[in-house]
């Protein structure tokens, strides 16, 4: 079937022209979908980077022998350094241990003066794993290791980050589905009054003998054209706004980070203007489907 692309698009802007108003009603409504679909995305795709950093921070810690030499400590380092599901290592000197004990008391390091050299720290190792799911196999793996003298592993930490991560993405899918659908149906009502405004144009030309199609794509290239205005003006108010929340939040958190602007715009805007163009498309098929049934 062979599109005749002008003319399709010259009717398609001659309608939105004639019936402006309802044009401008198609373009509110697309642009009001898609600013939430916007602001879901975003707060989907935020959620679950943070839960990556989190995960990425979560580690295991194996404390050596107190009795054991910075040698040996250092032996035991490289074998828990290969160890399965192991992505990195660090080893932690008794010095090193002593210097971040007194940074974390600040004023009140004055209580370790004296201490220094005495052995009432231990080497140890801080682990970060590959999968955190094998957090404690990994961590019973790891205490066999001769001179190991305990491994703590947070469990409870890692199974709330990974269960939570989960939920968001299972929750993300099933609410992009619904929204859409809901989307779909607002959308098509809302173009579907503008078609109705012109069913007696359209069963004339159905009973003239052109095709289903002839008389579709008109509106097919309109609610495109709907999709993408409605797709801008979103996009517009969302950078925006985002971009405002991203500095109000800059700074203030030290660990977790949002995702930047220049970072996430380029792909959820893509995203955004493809689902515009998809709801107008689809929801003006389907308003002129009824109409088409003379």
């Amino acid at each position: 079937m062979a599109i005749n692309t002008k003319y399709y698009t010259k009717t398609a802007l001659s309608g939105m022209a004639n019936n402006g108003l309802m044009t401008i009603s198609s373009v509110l409504t697309i642009s009001c979908c898609l600013f939430l679909f916007s602001v879901f995305l975003l707060f989907t795709l935020n959620v679950n980077y943070l839960g990556d950093q989190i995960k990425s921070q979560c580690e295991i810690q194996a404390f050596i022998d107190i009795n054991l030499s910075d040698e040996e400590a250092q032996s035991i380092y490289n074998q828990i350094k290969t160890a399965k599901n192991v992505n990195t290592a660090t080893l932690e000197t008794k010095k090193q241990a002593f210097d971040n004990y007194s940074k974390q008391l600040g004023g009140n390091s004055v209580a370790l003066e004296g201490l220094e050299g005495e052995d009432f720290l231990r080497n140890s190792v801080k682990i970060k794993l590959v999968d955190l799911s094998l957090a404690q196999k990994t961590a019973n793996e790891i205490a066999k290791i001769p001179g190991v003298a305990e491994v703590k592993n947070r469990q409870e930490v890692v199974d709330n980050v990974i269960n939570a991560t989960g939920f968001i993405k299972n929750a993300s899918f099933i609410s992009m589905l619904i929204l859409m659908f809901v989307s779909l149906f607002i959308i098509s009502n809302t173009i579907k009054l503008s078609v109705a405004s012109r069913s007696e144009e359209i069963h004339v030309m159905k009973f003239v003998g052109a095709t289903n199609w002839f008389i579709r794509w008109p509106f097919v290239i309109e609610g495109i054209f709907i999709g993408i205005i409605g797709s801008l003006i979103s996009i517009l108010i969302t950078s925006i706004g985002y971009a405002y929340l991203y500095k109000s939040v800059i700074g203030v958190f030290d660990l977790l980070k949002l995702y930047s602007p220049s970072d996430i715009f380029l792909p959820v805007s893509l995203l955004v203007a493809l689902f515009g163009c998809f709801m107008g498309a689809s929801a003006s098929t389907l308003s002129t489907s009824r109409h088409l049934k003379v």
